[in-house]
């Protein structure tokens, strides 16, 4: 196995985002901040704390408003392990299977399915892809986007792989995600799962695994709180202001 890929980008203002993506495919013979043994890292020049996050459909975290809770942590937990347990059936057992989440809830799902699989899988890889410089919206999210780290735990080469995220809605996250994986290799297969699909795609894009369809109204969203970032697990509809679509 290879050894593990972290990307962590540098906020580039001004720049094409053309410009910016090349800066996440360094060459690794020339770049003397390439780690030689096999690894890439940035350290990032990060813009202070944001009051608000702005959400992938284009509403945020600050402005949403609680609707109604649809799962409470019990109810987020057993949902879980039912998405454990469909990969786990659907997936060969022999397959070098590698879980990527998307950062960052995505992260936290694709970690406890991780833990639910261990006992018939073994330790599964678990990495992670912070899509923000290959969003098609990436011009409109301000002049200092904040900018994550993207880490692959071993080569993606003939390996089963399975993106990871919170919610599906219009599927750009997903091309996003999509795209950026391919700088690291070739798989042998790419699936998708996620807790929760609430509809609206503007992409062809549908999951191969999925906890729960919801569906939720006009300026109405779901909101996935995860242990390690919100403190409890559940799943919410919130309401949020209009606003123009973008991707999600």
């Amino acid at each position: 196995m290879g050894s593990a890929i972290s990307f962590a980008c540098p906020n580039l203002p001004g720049r094409s985002r053309e410009g910016q993506r090349r800066t996440r495919t360094p060459d690794r013979r020339q770049d003397p901040d390439v780690d030689r043994g096999g690894g890439a890292i940035y350290t990032p020049a990060r813009p202070g704390p944001r009051k608000r996050r702005a959400a992938r459909d284009g509403s945020s975290e600050a402005e949403t408003k609680l609707t109604h809770n649809v799962l409470d942590e019990a109810a987020a937990r057993g949902l879980l392990a039912e998405l454990s347990a469909q990969l786990d059936r659907a997936i060969e057992p022999d397959a070098r299977l590698i879980l990527i989440g998307i950062h960052r809830r995505g992260d936290s799902i694709a970690a406890e399915i991780g833990r639910h699989l261990e006992p018939t899988r073994g330790r599964v890889p678990i990495g992670s892809l912070d899509i923000t410089l290959y969003r098609d919206d990436f011009g409109q999210v301000g002049a200092l986007p904040l900018v994550g780290t993207t880490r692959i735990p071993e080569s993606i080469e003939g390996a089963h792989i399975v993106i990871v995220d919170d919610v599906l809605h219009t599927g750009r996250t997903i091309r996003a995600a999509l795209q950026e994986l391919s700088d690291f290799g070739r798989a042998r297969r790419i699936q998708l799962c996620v807790l929760v699909d609430r509809g609206g795609r503007q992409l062809p894009i549908q999951p191969d695994y999925v906890g729960r369809v919801i569906e939720v109204g006009p300026n109405q969203d779901v909101a996935v709180r995860v242990a390690d970032t919100d403190g409890d697990w559940s799943v919410d509809i919130v309401a949020v202001p209009a606003a123009p679509e973008e991707g999600g």
